[in-house]
């Protein structure tokens, strides 16, 4: 049984290296043909390659490519106005990262249809690219396919470039690209801002109109009263009734004296001094009860203390208008000067003409052609081979045209 095993297994290795063997010697059979493609396709590479170099880059099957790239930082707040208050007037959430809501927000902006036909507007792409006969959609493709854009959420930079076949080009590109967007932003921080504004104005009026109507209220009240206080309208008020209770004893006292002194009822001292007691009494009861007078009017001595608190009211929701008045002053200036100093980003590196190509690699392009020709040649060697193998087996070729035969009897069926 060994001797079998081992028979077995070196009759494999024999048959898999004479078929090794059979195949390297139809490639030795076939090497001029190998390397005649090989060599064929490494100078077919390089002179396209000398080719591309010599023509003008517009006629150039593959002309040298320059990109061009501007540096953004972008690190404004979303929660304090700007680019957050862009976002909720667009729509659009706020998230919890200044740099995240900015970096987003630039994204979508640069890929938006609007921007993307003012780039092809300002940088004059229709008349470069020779597009006067396409469509919007092919255009924007066409800026979206030569730029690139890449963002940075940790350090919130954000980098703008644009490939084309003159570095001066690129250049310009990349400059229209920036000065749009900072266009943008800044059209659509003036609106937000703007309405920002409107609304702190009409909120400030709205106070200033509770403000006056309170004050309207408390010149009225001490216009009625011809004080500027309750207390001092209770003072007034006591000091009056005191010295009316003064003056009320010194005529009881008077007519006490004068009956005593003329023993006549109808004496005509003692009726002026019995009429004076009376007006006294009369006015002391007018001043408790309360009474409105010619040019001032005198509450009842009970509602005082309801009138301090009425006052008192007043007052306080004065103070409290003035407050907000203040305060709605502070955001409004706060905001005028915001929406003319902030801006939406910060350029750290303008576009500059670029002095290097970015491609084509034309080394790499010459070696990939030449391992294609030399495989190809590797194919065309095994498919010839086989073809005239075949052609020389009588039997094979029998059963190709009986196959032939038959094929055509079935079509003529």
């Amino acid at each position: 049984m060994k001797e079998m095993e081992s028979s077995d297994s070196h009759s494999q290795e024999r048959t898999l290296l004479e078929g090794v063997l059979h195949y390297l010697a139809i490639l030795v059979r076939y090497r001029w043909l190998i390397i005649g493609m090989t060599v064929a396709g490494a100078v077919g590479a390089v002179v396209f390659s000398l080719i591309t170099l010599r023509l003008p880059p517009e006629q150039s099957p593959l002309p040298n490519r320059y990109r061009a790239q501007a540096t953004l930082l972008l690190g404004e707040d979303p929660t304090e106005g700007g680019v957050g208050a862009i976002l909720e007037s667009m729509g659009m959430s706020v998230p919890g990262a200044g740099g995240t809501a900015s970096g987003r927000l630039m994204l979508q902006v640069l890929n938006s249809r609007s921007f993307l036909d003012n780039v092809i507007e300002r940088a004059g792409m229709i008349e470069y690219y020779g597009m006067h006969g396409a469509t919007r959609t092919q255009q924007r493709g066409l800026v979206q396919a030569n730029s690139g854009v890449s963002y940075n959420d940790r350090t919130g930079v954000l980098a703008i470039s644009y490939e084309a076949i003159h570095p001066q080009y690129a250049y310009q590109v990349v400059n229209a690209m920036v000065a749009e967007l900072d266009s943008w932003f800044r059209e659509r921080g003036v609106l937000t801002r703007g309405r920002t504004l409107v609304a702190l104005q009409e909120t400030l009026a709205e106070v200033e109109r509770e403000m006056s109507e309170i004050e309207d209220e408390i010149r009225l009240f001490q216009q009625r009263y011809g004080v500027l206080s309750v207390e001092e309208l209770a003072t007034s008020q006591s000091t009056m009734l005191r010295g009316l209770e003064t003056e009320l004893v010194q005529l009881e006292r008077a007519i006490r004296t004068q009956r005593e002194r003329t023993r006549i009822e109808n004496d005509p001292e003692l009726i002026r001094l019995r009429t004076e007691r009376d007006i006294a009494a009369q006015l002391m009861r007018e001043i408790e009860a309360g009474y409105a007078g010619a040019d001032r009017s005198m509450p009842p001595r009970a509602e005082l203390p309801q009138l301090a608190q009425q006052l008192g009211r007043l007052q306080t929701n004065l103070e409290i208008q003035r407050r907000i008045a203040t305060s709605l002053q502070q955001q409004y200036e706060v905001a005028r000067l915001s929406a003319e100093t902030s801006a939406a980003f910060t350029v750290l590196e303008h576009a500059e003409v670029p002095e290097a190509k970015v491609g084509p690699f034309r080394g790499q392009l010459s070696m990939m052609i030449t391992m294609a020709a030399f495989g190809a040649g590797i194919a065309l060697a095994f498919l010839h081979y086989g073809w005239k193998s075949l052609r020389a087996n009588p039997r094979l070729m029998g059963i190709i045209a009986q196959s032939k035969s038959k094929s055509k009897s079935d079509e003529s069926s």
